[in-house]
């Protein structure tokens, strides 16, 4: 066991501890170069996929985890000092415990977790029953008796000066949980308060005591350049890395090479010259996405862009359905075709015949002149048939009976015309869904989906997010070298998007040209993020009322304190329905979820 004179680097150095929780951790952080580890809940707590904010919790007997894990797998396992992160709840005797941690050759002990991470009435009632910071201030004290070094969480200037007054090796300036990562938290304090808040608590340290080193942890401090600018302004002596070594590289490292493997296995069949040539033609935003959800779609679009067969492309508004109809088009009929998109939007049956089919002079009242219709300008090119569901059952019919005989009849006209047309249908009804089979002919929807396109909302599949905001910034010219911040990921991801990919293009786009910085956080995100129970859907949107408590649903993953606040009626009121229109075993099986 060290004294705590060689347990603590010296000063001239810069000073960097590694806060882990397993044996990998801590011979990864003793090759890339640290000079101190501390062993702490919070780091095994990390690596069961936990946040560090667990470690407060009376989820496990702290000091017995830190003890079982830091003697078999860190003390064992690298040579540098090993620092016990203790705790003094439930401990009635601190020179026992310390006799315990130096004879199991931890080097010092640090006073985690601590109750400074702790406010309001909880911590006062600490305070005064003896639990608080006084009784850490007392465990480290009888650490330095045994001949162990300390280091002493703070987070305020008094408890700084309370520790340094004690005399600890180390102060650890803790700015909170760190952001970044799947579980990072927000921090209200920003990179430049980081600092000025860093050189005030350095300030009042050595003002006291100038042979103690002063590191900082935590808060907005990421990645080394955030640590070097704190340390620098502060002058403070190194920094204490959590969850910034362990978890987020971690995170991102194991992502990575997950997603090579499964992109490499999916494609592993795929003659090159081949995977090249589809890769071009999927090249676009609305079906960019590792998700299985995006995978069946770009299947079922490779399928569609192989044959001159209908094609039905079923998606919510926004979805970037016009963008993979035109892809289609473009793969099967060219660029030099001009592609025709005809709205069919609610009309009256002659009016919609009309814009179809044509007519010669006289034949519609008002219609004096022969007039071409879709049909017969979309000839040997695509028509897009844009809200198909919109379309009148008797329209749907004749489209159907001219595309099987091959030609058809503008009104008045006596010849045949020959029909030469890609069909494709875009429609956020599916003629699948009980709800939506109304709308359709049942045969025409059997022909139209000969060739089918889902395109899931961007809510469903929210794992596609990161991907789609680096392609549309790639896109964008006022973005293309703007990089996101791991708070702005977590923004995008916390957000519902009802308006889908578009919705997510315009915040993008907006926010690259507003920003100042060349990376974008959710500070610069939010503004353009309304909340989405402001965009909850109306009942006279939907044909139904069942289709309408399911779209709400769907839109909220079948959890239904979120789904009534969406649909802006109680608890109850949504319970009822569900069992009324037989939706309770539904959301069970589709989309397990607590109430």
């Amino acid at each position: 066991m060290r004294s705590a004179k060689s347990a603590v680097p010296q000063r001239g150095r810069f000073l960097l501890a590694a806060a882990i929780g397993t044996g990998m951790a801590a011979k990864a952080a003793a090759r890339g170069g640290a000079d101190l580890l501390l062993a702490l809940n919070a780091g095994r707590f990390r690596s069961m996929g936990a946040p560090s904010a667990a470690c407060q919790l009376a989820l496990r007997d702290s000091n017995r985890m830190v003890m079982e894990f830091g003697r078999s797998e860190i003390l064992a396992q690298t040579s540098l000092p090993v620092f016990f992160g203790a705790t003094t709840f439930g401990v009635d005797d601190f020179a026992e415990l310390v006799d315990s941690i130096a004879a199991a050759g931890f080097h010092g002990v640090a006073n985690f977790p601590s109750c400074v991470f702790l406010d309001g009435q909880f911590r006062q009632f600490l305070e005064e029953s003896r639990l608080g910071f006084d009784s850490e201030i007392a465990l480290l004290r009888a650490a330095q008796a045994r001949g162990l070094g300390t280091l002493g969480y703070v987070y305020t200037i008094d408890e700084a000066r309370r520790v340094a007054a004690a005399g600890v090796d180390i102060v650890n300036i803790a700015f909170g949980w760190n952001v970044g990562g799947a579980v990072g938290v927000d921090s209200a304090l920003g990179l430049d308060d980081a600092a000025r808040a860093a050189a005030e608590f350095v300030n009042a340290v050595r003002a006291l005591n100038s042979e103690i080193r002063c590191v900082v942890e935590g808060g907005p401090i990421v990645t080394p350049e955030q640590m070097d600018y704190v340390c620098r302004i502060a002058k403070a002596d190194g920094y204490v890395g959590g969850s910034t070594i362990d978890r987020v590289p971690l995170e991102s490292a194991i992502e990575m090479a997950t997603t090579a493997f499964r992109t490499v296995g999916a494609l592993r069949k795929q003659v090159d010259a081949l995977e090249r040539q589809l890769n071009r033609k999927l090249a676009i935003d609305a079906l960019i996405g590792s998700s299985e959800a995006m995978s069946r779609a770009r299947d079922q679009v490779a399928h569609a862009m192989e044959s001159d067969l209908p094609v039905l492309i079923i998606g919510e508004p926004g979805s970037g359905r016009s963008d993979v109809a035109r892809a289609i088009h473009e793969a099967r009929v060219g660029r030099g075709r001009i592609l025709v998109a005809a709205s069919c939007k609610p009309a009256s049956a002659d009016q919609a015949e009309l814009n179809l089919f044509g007519c010669v002079g006289g034949a519609f009242p008002g219609v004096e002149k022969s007039r071409a219709g879709w049909l017969k300008l979309a000839h040997g090119s695509s028509l897009v048939l844009d809200d198909v569901g919109e379309l009148d059952a008797a329209i749907q019919r004749q489209i159907l009976q001219a595309a099987r005989a091959g030609g058809f009849w503008p009104r008045g006209d006596t010849s045949l015309h020959e029909l030469d047309v890609r069909f494709i249908g875009i429609s956020r009804f599916d003629p699948d869904r009980e709800t939506d089979e109304s709308r359709f002919d049942p045969g025409f929807a059997h022909w139209l989906g000969t060739i089918r396109v889902d395109l899931p909302p961007l809510r469903e599949r929210l794992e596609d997010v990161p991907m789609l905001a680096k392609a549309v910034l790639r896109s964008t010219a006022a973005g293309s070298h703007t990089e996101l911040e791991p708070s702005a990921y977590r923004a995008l991801l916390g957000h519902h998007w009802p308006g889908n990919l578009r919705e997510l293009r315009s915040v993008l786009q907006r926010a690259a040209l507003a920003a100042r910085e060349s990376s974008l956080s959710a500070r610069d995100l939010r503004p353009l993020l309304q909340p989405h129970a402001a965009a909850a859907t109306s009942r006279a949107s939907f044909s139904t009322e069942r289709e309408w408590i399911l779209d709400g649903l769907r839109r909220n993953r079948f959890r239904r304190a979120e789904t009534a606040q969406f649909l802006r009626i109680s608890r109850k009121t949504l319970y009822n329905k569900m069992q009324q229109y037989g939706l309770l075993d539904k959301g069970s099986d589709a989309h397990p979820a607590p109430p």
